[in-house]
């Protein structure tokens, strides 16, 4: 009974440490979530400030919509995980009981029978009736044993019965805070509704106003692809200027540049997926073709980088180490820096204030300009290419 005893109390210790575990775990997803939601209102806020441009706020409405139904749908889960906690606790500390209840019963008849024999004669006589010394000290030390451990049993089970009332006042504790996190779950409910309302009525804008759109879409296709041919031919010039270096060397050895070019290539190659975000803010235009929100038979120009929706002016960083090798000015992207990474290239578009010029050395983390507001859009637009292949930017960063 003593091992069995010891065994529940390590496992109960135990809990405190799993629980808090836990706790931590949720708690880091909802900060997550509702960091997020923070963060695209106070976009969306901005957008309305200083943007004419109902296609973005759309798309930064739907986004806030979709992180608020992730966090509604969180609360519901701890809320939910939090219950089934406390339920098996109770049904823990029922059996707790039971367990202390009949072992107190018991403790209390040893008791009682050891009050009908009180005699202190009486167990003299019993020890020292012995055979034998041995069998008198046996005796001995088997009343003084047995003693001990009915003190000692009693004492375990309080102190487990104790511990698992604390374990259960804390457990009430997470449901009373799971409870308040419900009328937090009802608060973004209704402000869902507020922004469902909001996604109609810019559905409504966007579909009176079509005619526009498809006038500012054509003007956007030639931006587009005078952009796109623009850094296609450079990087194919700086392709072509690498090879025919190589072509001159008769030596059959690389340069020390080309060295460091392949140095520079690997460890840009090796940060896939670490690299970090050139500016604080919310994706809204992803690589690739993709079809309008509203009117979904209208293809979107097609995007060789991603569009990042932030604030007017906020900084953007160079994502890794390079060297610029052109700043531009191009129609409907106002300053665009070049930035290249051995045989990896990173392109910042829409930019103003570019506080870098060709040749600079830049590190990562390094300002190379602020986000600009052109055509009633506040984004950057960054691009990523592999020599002459454009990547998805958000496969490259964390």
């Amino acid at each position: 009974m003593r091992r069995f005893l010891c065994g529940a109390l390590i496992v109960l210790m135990a809990w405190p440490v799993w629980g808090q575990t836990t706790k931590a775990g949720m708690q880091q997803k909802l900060s997550k979530v509702q960091n997020e939601i923070a963060a695209l209102d106070k976009q969306i806020k901005a957008n309305e400030a200083q943007s004419s441009d109902a296609l973005s706020q759309l798309t930064l409405t739907r986004k806030k919509i979709a992180a608020g139904k992730e966090l509604v749908g969180e609360l519901g889960r701890q809320i939910d995980s939090t219950n089934t906690k406390i339920s098996a606790k109770k049904k823990d500390i029922a059996r707790a009981s039971e367990r202390y209840d009949m072992m107190v019963d018991a403790y209390e008849l040893l008791v009682r029978k050891a009050y009908v024999n009180r005699d202190t004669r009486m167990w003299l006589t019993y020890i020292f009736t012995g055979k034998d010394l041995g069998q008198v000290l046996r005796r001995y030390n088997y009343l003084r044993s047995m003693s001990e451990d009915m003190r000692a049993q009693a004492r375990d089970i309080r102190d487990q019965k104790s511990l698992m009332e604390r374990e259960m006042s804390a457990l009430d504790s997470l449901k009373a805070e799971s409870v308040a996190l419900l009328g937090s779950r009802a608060s973004e409910l209704k402000a869902l509704q507020g922004d469902e309302k909001k996604e109609k009525a810019l559905v409504d804008k966007l579909s009176r106003n079509k005619a526009d759109f498809q006038k500012q879409l054509a003007r956007k296709q030639k931006e587009a692809e005078a952009l796109n041919k623009s850094i296609r031919d450079f990087v194919a010039k700086q392709a072509s200027g690498k090879s025919s270096g190589k072509k001159g060397t008769t030596t059959g050895k690389s340069s020390p540049k080309s060295q460091a070019d392949i140095k520079l290539s690997n460890e840009f190659a090796g940060n896939k997926g670490k690299l970090p975000w050139p500016v604080q803010g919310t994706v809204v235009g992803q690589f690739g073709q993709h079809n309008h929100p509203v009117y979904t038979n209208v293809k979107l120009p097609f995007n060789n980088g991603c569009n990042i929706a932030t604030a007017a002016g906020e900084p953007v960083k160079a994502v890794f180490a390079g060297t610029v090798k052109n700043v531009a000015v191009m129609p409907g992207y106002n300053q665009c820096v070049l930035v290249q990474h051995g045989d990896y290239y990173t392109f910042y578009c829409k930019l103003r204030d570019v506080r870098v010029g060709t040749g600079d050395k830049v590190k990562v983390g390094d300002v190379l300009g602020s986000v600009d507001t052109i055509s009633g859009e506040t984004q950057l637009h960054f691009q990523l290419w592999s020599g002459t292949n454009p990547q998805d930017p958000e496969m490259w960063l964390r």
